[in-house]
């Protein structure tokens, strides 16, 4: 632990400010190095003869700027300030990013796009793509998405209920804006997707955490939280958790199923993954929560992680009674998706490009975890052959460190507290997602980095803790 104390006789306003202050000039000045232990909330009231709730209410402060984290039981930590809310990392060269979960770029995709929109410009009886669409998407595309959904992903969806969203970030707002007002209480998983905590906080809801195991959501914590909270809706990923990849089982969504639909609240279901939680030894991926009660639930996918970043195409489908609150939600972001770009996936679903081109990402990714697994095994998490990320259980010496000593080391990952809701979950972990770099051999290297990395004594290293 360090012994740092803030000087606070030059600093104006209220005290716990002041000592926010002292501690991001610390961090920006390097005397608070990334994994330092702070002080305890009440060793420093001591020292510095403030209350207890003052320092409290200053390291809340510190937290809420990505200062710092904390964990129950074993402290305060000072988190590293190139590691922003979503995982990317500020002004690294780091030349293996395993940070931002980006699917593995692929020439089959570039030459489809070439070849689509080839097809689109000498088509002669193609619908018109240069006027405004409704919101929610033309009727043809709102069908096609709905077969999408029902055949790919085994949601039982109607195109009256299915809008065009601008990918599935865009899905996300929309279904926030359509169940909450600011202020409400919505319940997630206690470590979640940073974009869903993102869009929370801009409109300005209170999340709860649900506590989890390896499994997944505990059904129990989710029926207690809803007892406790009355919240309008709870936001989800039961299939490839992110960050931690687990798929929950069968009984499990059976059983927040039961929770959702007798407490009449809203789930918000992510199924983002679903088509790489399936594939050669799984077979299909588990149906969605939502399918089982889609009366009480909004589904929300995208094509960017399945086929292409560049194609920002997802939807949103809900019941009936629903969907004039998702559509204002649709024309107060942006009225309405790009026509070209929906009829380009539209064409991909048709002509089978988009089975082959999830089919090669499914392959790609297979290999990477591989390589990832072979290395690392250890400490990985039980995830599906094609899990876009993996979750990686720090050694016991490097928690608190691990990130910022990759940095360092030409490796990005995404640290562990970025998808923390509750204090100090995630901190024994990091999340590798092992899409973006171009070439396979860059994963190998980067893995065997990380490998090298953990079987060094950091007492020996220059990220002391």
């Amino acid at each position: 632990m360090t012994d740092w104390l803030p000087d606070l006789a030059h600093r104006s306003g209220p005290r716990y400010r002041a000592i926010a202050e002292a501690m991001a000039d610390a961090i920006r000045g390097g005397s608070l190095t990334p994994g330092t232990r702070l002080p305890t909330h009440r060793e420093l009231a001591w020292r510095l003869g403030v209350t207890v709730g003052t320092v409290t209410r200053a390291y809340r402060e510190a937290t809420a700027r990505g200062l710092i984290d904390g964990e129950i039981g074993r402290g305060t930590f000072v988190r590293d300030a190139r590691i922003r809310s979503w995982g990317e990392v500020v002004d690294a060269g780091a030349p293996i990013d395993f940070g931002l979960n980006f699917p593995p770029c692929q020439d089959d995709s570039e030459a489809a796009l070439r070849r689509t929109l080839a097809e689109i410009a000498s088509d002669n009886r193609a619908p018109a793509l240069t006027c405004y669409d409704p919101s929610g998407g033309r009727p043809a595309h709102r069908a096609a998405l709905a077969d999408w959904l029902r055949h790919d992903m085994r949601m039982p969806a109607e195109a009256a209920c299915t809008l065009v969203t601008a990918g599935a970030q865009h899905g996300i707002s929309v279904a926030l804006a359509a169940t909450f007002e600011p202020g409400d209480v919505v319940l997630c998983e206690r470590l979640t997707h940073p974009g869903f905590k993102s869009a929370a906080a801009a409109r300005h809801l209170r999340v709860v955490p649900l506590d989890m195991d390896a499994g997944g959501l505990l059904p129990d914590a989710l029926d207690s939280a809803i007892r406790q909270h009355r919240p309008k809706g709870v936001f989800l990923i039961p299939t490839l958790q992110n960050p931690t990849a687990s798929v929950l089982s069968e009984a499990r969504r059976d059983a927040v199923a039961g929770i959702v639909a007798r407490h009449r609240v809203t789930l918000i279901e992510d199924d983002i993954y679903h088509a790489f939680a399936e594939g050669a030894g799984t077979g299909k991926a588990p149906i969605p929560i939502a399918a089982r009660i889609p009366e009480h639930s909004l589904y929300v996918t995208g094509a960017s992680k399945h086929l292409a970043p560049g194609l920002r195409v997802g939807a949103v489908h809900g019941p009936t009674a629903m969907c004039p609150r998702l559509m204002a939600g649709l024309r107060d972001t942006l009225w309405m998706v790009p026509p070209l770009v929906v009829e380009i996936l539209v064409r991909w679903l048709a002509d089978g490009t988009a089975e082959r081109l999830v089919e090669a990402k499914r392959q790609e990714q297979t290999a990477r975890g591989a390589l990832a697994r072979a290395r690392l095994g250890g400490w990985l998490a039980p995830a599906p052959a094609a899990s876009p990320h993996l979750w990686l259980a720090v050694p016991e010496p490097w928690r608190g460190a691990a990130a910022s000593t990759l940095v360092e080391r030409g490796v990005t990952v995404a640290d562990g507290p970025v998808f923390a809701v509750a204090p100090g979950a995630g901190r024994d972990h990091i999340r590798l997602a092992l899409g973006k770099p171009a070439q396979r051999a860059a994963v190998q290297r980067g893995l065997d980095q990380i490998a090298a990395t953990f079987a060094r004594d950091p007492a020996l290293d220059r990220a002391v803790m």
